[in-house]
Order: C-alpha cells, then structure tokens, then sequence
C-alpha cells in the first residue's frame, strides 16, 4: 500500500493507493499544509480504511514543480512518515501525476500550473496504450509562449493555470484548445500514488534522505543570494 501526498499547489491532499485503485483520499484545508496537518489526515485515511502504518509500503510525494513551499512542506512530511515507518519514498513528478487524471484519447495533455513571476509550469504528455507518456520536459516559460511550443492537434488544458489563461490559449490555439471542467482540473494524491505505483515497478523508489524537490527554476531566495554574491566592479 502506498501513501500519497499532493502539495504542489494550495489545494493539498492525502490518499492510500494499493495497485490501481485509491483506497481513500482526502483534501487538507486551502492553504494550512502543514506536518500537523498531513499527519492528523494520514490517521483519519488509516482508520477509515482499517490499516496500520504497518500495511505501508511506500511513500510517494509530489516533487514538483509547483509552490517552493508546497514542496518543501510536503517533502519533509514525506519523509517524515518514511523515518517513521522505515520505508522508501517515491518522488512523483507533479505535472505527470496531473496528466494522469485525464486519459485524453487523440489530444496533447498539458498541465498548466501558475509558476508566478509572469510563467507558468507546463509539461506535454499523450495517452499511448493505456499509459500517459511524457513527449517533453518540464518547463517554466511565460503564458505568451506556451502555444508556440504545443504539437498539431487538440491540447487538453488542466492545472491552476489554465482557466486564467484559458482566453490567451484560446486565442492562440482556437477550438484546438480543451479545457477541464471548471474546479476539476487539479493535482491529487490519489493520481500522486497511481503514477508511484509503476514508477516503483521501474526502480524509482529511493532512499528518503537523497530526495529534493525539482523546482524547475531557482527560489527568489537563491537569486538574491546570487545576486549579492556578485563581484563588485569598478570601471
């Protein structure tokens, strides 16, 4: 049994995933992602489903990209529970695990989620043989130019970042631009823990100490920690 946690985004949550079903899932308050948090709704998703810590085999957590806190928050509770309990962590990458969740026959899936600093956090993925496939890297690129680099075809638009850019897309792309429904369009820890499952059949399973999250892009405290690294010149 896996224990999945989202925490890419403000819209966190927690589930138990056992082959390919989620067993049960739960959502954490908006924006109070927390070790205190995640534990108390780790307990609940035990006594609901009648398992112990024991039944967990893995921990699978969502590596981003997405919110530097969120990451962060969500890694240390993850391994946290892998201490605890003595058992390898999964580090899940957050954009796939999204793609996941809608098996869009014909059509480029494409995770958007809002990167701030004018950018957002895209991937491209396409449902092959009942797998969903990366067909690019992650990236952090400007709204703006998202559309030039998406494949011919119909593109499946989800992630945080889609509905307020949703107009821009359309205008770039026209009826070749889908949308998920309003509010369902979101990262889960239930996806999270269905892509850990064959990601651990492929070896991806690690050590909890040697897991970071995959930013994408350096933190505003590393710029400015580069920044004022900077050798001072006098011309």
């Amino acid at each position: 049994m896996i224990l999945a946690i989202e925490s890419a985004t403000a819209h966190g949550s927690v589930a138990l995933v056992s082959g390919d079903a989620v067993l049960a899932e739960a959502a954490l308050p908006r924006g109070r992602q927390s070790s205190e948090t995640f534990l108390s709704a780790v307990e609940e998703l035990l006594r609901a489903t009648g398992s112990e810590p024991g039944n967990v085999t893995h921990v699978a957590v969502s590596a981003g990209p997405g919110s530097f806190t969120g990451l962060r928050v969500g890694m240390a509770a993850a391994k946290g529970f892998c201490f605890g309990w003595g058992v390898p962590l999964v580090p899940v990458p957050t954009l796939h695990a999204l793609a996941l969740r809608f098996p869009a026959a014909g059509a480029t899936v494409c995770p958007v989620l809002d990167a701030k600093k004018k950018e957002v956090y895209a991937g491209l993925f396409r449902w092959e043989g009942g797998e969903c496939r990366r067909l690019s890297p992650d990236m952090a690129v400007p709204p703006d130019a998202l559309p030039g680099r998406l494949p011919e075809g119909t593109v499946f638009f989800c992630g945080d970042g889609a509905a307020p850019f949703g107009v821009l897309f359309r205008e770039r792309l026209g009826g070749r631009a889908v949308f998920a429904p309003e509010g369902e369009g979101l990262p889960s820890a239930g996806a999270v823990g269905l892509l850990a499952a064959r990601l651990i059949r492929e070896g991806a399973a690690v050590e909890a100490r040697s897991a970071v999250p995959a930013y994408i892009r350096p933190s505003e405290a590393e710029i400015k920690r580069g920044a004022r690294n900077q050798p001072l010149r006098i011309d």
